[in-house]
């Protein structure tokens, strides 16, 4: 039994509903898997399968009706009776602990003779021939029947039969029908353990996995603080910051339809400048005269435009998790203000000022005018890019944020070139939404937002689902959406500014519709999106400009690590060691050195075509998806081996055995994922990321707004089912499994999936060629052990991430309605045991999982499960073995795909 949401309900393939619950609860530490001996010295790893196992055995509602229909009845007493008999002939007292004192007492050949027979009998049971398979198109009967000649040659561990026959010995005829469901739970476990062709891992191909990025986004509510973020941002704008840009006046400001208004508002300004200099102007220029100066000049010449300039130098904004203040910025001159407060939601243009002309150059200014535009970016999810300067004494230098970093203009002094000036203020507050880098492919009317997709009208709920809260990134956001003759929300609208070098999403969707994949989003639309009739894409946005060397900021980012372990240093190794023919092919992945000085418009002209000619998407094979020389494919000596120290020998004896199965059925789809490009190897001046548009269904929830601690381990359940079915059937590795990309699915149909998983970006078909993107990002507190060390990434993978996934949610949430607050209220960040999954260099993060998933502090992680996970922690008892070891986390996670 289980508690679940304050109701005790039936643990396994069969939760039982309000009708079938037994009066006679116990915890989950009674969970039958956890009564016998066997398992006393469970380990973190058993742990984090018989977890898995209890998101994975929940039975439909039609399986239960079957099992209500046909019950057991007499069916085992034949077995019992065989059992009573066994235990008289070794006189063994009847006990609790009868089965495992006959286990070790009884020859082989006699255990082996009862387990024998009880196989027959439940495979001659009504239920087993109607209930289908777990793990292959048949029957439970036919399972069993495949379960009993393994036993009979000698490929099970009697052993791992222990929890079903103690089960079935413990409840006779007479005990409630009810508790049939937990035997036919068992034996699904049994089965699953002991008989499932699970999948190989494909190759460590660390040189051809696209290097990890970090990001700012890890860091959330009361984490958000100057020194957490800021350090993130200076990591994430690494080689990514490029001054003096040639051509970034002329772009944003020459040849508008305003220009001739702008040269118009700076006639009329120049009554205000005299001998050379703007009269009034504050020397030195510290900022409470010269915020008193620029307001009144702005009085003076901007009125009447629509948008002004604002300071909240001494009070923070509306919005801010990092409690960020914004010396001058730009709104709408009409906006309601909530007690008079601004809010970033509003912020077009923003602005630091220094009165140090030394300071032009700081990177600890540099970071706080990149902090406003990450709350920009955060307060307006739909935002392309944020405009921006900066005034340091009278030097002014302008500033565009985008989703592959930022740059600005050569630096000019306000007195000697006034013109400029007038007109740089003037036109962003006469600049049009989408040259403030709002999104106008989404429309606005009376009702609210929408877009139309297939000539159909979908309507946004007003605040998205999920959103990324960083600069460089895909900007992913989500909303819910639905058509306007509808009131249920049947739509997710996803926007998103992935590499122009990996296949879109979409296409990945359509595949996997076309090809049968199920618990997953389903595609209905997508499109490169077009701004005023031109590709929105970062190389159109920079067009026409010329970017030096990017500037200098840090000698070594937390992030970047030269140590053998990590995966930049791994990558270089790998390189270094390559034969001739293994150069050849990097050269064929477009990996070379980098010029100095790359124009945006001598990058590679076909990709800009493809993605800039129209509004359609084109994958060519002469750009960004090279032809391999060969087809490297698994071979039977080259698949990757478990560990000794697994979760149960029987497990991993199965597994062995089965492989060799999977493979004759499966090894040519399995084929080594193409390579990406590695950082900073790249001829282009910046990464190129195109704008697009994604709409599947069905809508759905965040993960943490479950509604119950059962909704989210169904929600769980099916991801994972889905993840299998994306693998299996579509032939697509996932590669991003996180809290954000797991949705619970709003009244799914009978059985249907409760959760899905979402967000393919980074997904890869297994058989794919190079994508030659930069870089990867990901979500650091739900990234692999080993992938964080620069190991290649393969299924197993993904599937230690929806354990970390799990981890986090019964720690980050589970506090609604207990009367208990959230950690993150009285708990100061530095203390959160989870912290050192996202903070500092990667390879200390994979020590830090390594640690957390160890014998001395895994006990110390459950014991931060929220009060609404209390039921979900075994015993301490139960929760460490000093024998085992976590680096072994994979292994047992390969038992997600023997559990249906």
């Amino acid at each position: 039994m289980i508690s679940l949401g304050g109701s005790h309900v039936k643990t396994g393939p069969f939760l039982s509903s309000p009708s079938t619950r037994s009066h006679n609860s116990k915890p989950l530490a009674q969970f039958s898997l956890l009564q016998s001996s066997y398992f006393l010295n469970i380990s973190p790893t058993q742990f984090t399968s018989f977890i898995f196992t209890i998101i994975f055995v929940i039975a439909t509602a039609s399986e239960l009706e079957n099992v209500r229909r046909n019950p057991i009845k007499e069916g085992l007493n034949a077995f019992r009776h065989l059992f009573q008999s066994t235990c008289t002939d070794l006189s063994i007292a009847a006990s609790s602990d009868a089965v495992q004192v006959v286990f070790s007492t009884a020859a082989v050949a006699a255990t082996k003779n009862l387990v024998l027979d009880l196989i027959l009998a439940l495979a001659n049971e009504p239920a087993a021939r109607i209930l289908p398979s777990r793990i292959a198109e048949r029957t439970l009967s036919r399972d069993l029947g495949i379960l009993y000649s393994r036993v009979d040659a000698n490929q099970v561990n009697i052993a791992s039969c222990i929890p079903l026959v103690e089960l079935i010995v413990r409840n006779g005829p007479g005990t409630p029908t009810s508790n049939d469901a937990d035997i036919w739970r068992t034996v699904f476990e049994l089965i699953a353990r002991t008989n499932s062709p699970t999948p190989p891992t494909a190759f460590e191909k660390a040189v051809f996995d696209t290097p990890l990025r970090s990001s700012s986004a890890s860091q959330r509510g009361i984490e958000q603080t100057h020194d957490e973020v800021d350090q993130r941002i200076v990591e994430e704008l690494i080689g990514l910051v490029y001054d003096n840009v040639g051509g970034f006046y002329e772009r944003y400001f020459d040849e508008r339809e305003w220009s001739n208004n702008a040269r118009d508002i700076y006639e009329e300004s120049r009554a205000q400048y005299t001998g050379g200099r703007w009269s009034g102007w504050p020397e030195p220029s510290i900022q409470g005269p010269f915020f008193e100066w620029f307001m009144k000049f702005q009085g003076t010449v901007l009125d009447g435009l629509g948008r002004r300039y604002y300071t909240s130098a001494n009070k923070v904004l509306r919005g801010s998790e990092a409690d960020r203040k914004l010396d001058i910025f730009l709104a709408p001159a009409d906006v309601a203000l909530p007690n008079g407060e601004h809010d970033w939601s509003n912020v077009l243009v923003i602005r630091e000022h220094k009165s140090n002309p030394d300071e032009d150059r700081s990177t600890k200014t540099l970071v706080q005018l990149a902090g406003y535009a990450r709350e920009v970016f955060g307060s307006q999810p739909d935002r392309r890019f944020v405009l921006g300067f900066t005034i340091y004494g009278s030097l002014m230098r302008l500033w565009v944020f985008d989703r592959s970093g930022l740059y600005s203009s050569k630096k000019f002094d306000i007195h000697e070139e006034p013109e400029r000036f007038v007109k740089v203020i003037a036109g962003y507050a006469l600049m049009t939404d989408a040259e403030l880098g709002l999104n106008t492919f989404i429309k606005r009317d009376g009702n609210g937002k929408y877009i139309v997709a297939q000539d159909v009208r979908i309507s946004l709920e007003d605040k998205p689902i999920a959103l990324t809260k960083a600069i460089v990134c895909r900007g992913t956001t989500c909303y819910r959406g639905r058509r306007s003759d509808s009131i249920e929300w049947e739509y997710v609208v996803k926007f998103a500014w992935p590499s122009d070098k990996r296949q879109r999403e979409g296409e990945l969707l359509k595949l996997a519709k076309e090809r049968g994949v199920t618990g997953i989003a389903i595609w209905f639309n997508h499109e490169q999106i077009t701004i005023d009739s031109d590709p929105d894409t970062i190389s159109h946005l920079r067009r026409g400009m010329r970017f030096g060397t990017p500037r200098k900021l840090s000698s070594k980012a937390s992030w970047v690590d030269d140590s053998p372990e990590s995966s930049r240093a791994y990558s270089k190794t790998s390189l270094r060691g390559m034969s001739g023919s293994g150069a050849t092919h990097l050269l064929g992945l477009g990996i070379g050195a980098s010029s100095a000085t790359t124009s945006s418009s001598g990058q590679k002209r076909k990709r800009d075509e493809r993605h800039d000619g129209g509004s359609r998407l084109k994958r060519s094979k002469s750009d960004g998806s090279h032809a391999s020389t060969t087809n490297v494919r698994i071979k039977e000596g080259e698949l990757d081996t478990i560990g000794t120290h697994s979760i149960q020998q029987t497990v991993v004896d199965s597994l062995a055995d089965c492989r060799n199965e999977w493979q004759r059925n499966n090894v040519d789809s399995i084929q080594e994922t193409g390579a990406d490009s590695l950082t900073g190897c790249e001829s282009e001046a910046y990464g190129n990321r195109v704008n697009y548009c994604l709409v599947t269904s069905p809508a759905g929830r965040p993960l943490h707004e479950y509604q119950s601690a059962r909704e989210l381990l169904e929600a769980l359940r099916d991801a994972i089912r889905g993840h299998r079915s994306l693998l299996e059937l579509g032939k697509i590795l996932h590669r991003d499994v996180s809290e954000n990309n797991i949705i619970i699915t709003e009244i799914p149909a009978e059985d249907a999936p409760k959760g899905r998983l979402i967000d393919l970006d980074l997904a890869k078909e297994l058989d794919s060629m190079p994508s030659g993107a930069r870089h990867r990002t990901g979500t650091m507190q739900f990234m692999a052990i080993e992938v964080l060390e620069g190991k290649g990434h393969t299924y197993r993978h993904d599937l230690e991430s929806f354990f970390f996934v799990f981890v986090w949610m019964c720690i980050r949430y589970g506090y609604a309605d207990t009367g208990r607050q959230k950690p993150n209220k009285p708990m100061r960040p530095k203390t959160n045991i989870l912290r050192g999954w996202y903070t500092r260099i990667y390879v200390e993060i994979a020590r830090n999982k390594v640690g957390d998933m160890g014998k001395n502090r895994f006990e110390n992680i459950i014991a931060e499960f929220a009060p609404n996970f209390e039921t979900l922690k075994p015993p301490p008892r139960h929760s460490i073995n000093s024998h085992r070891r976590p680096r072994y986390l994979q292994a047992v996670i390969l038992q997600l795909y023997v559990l249906p």
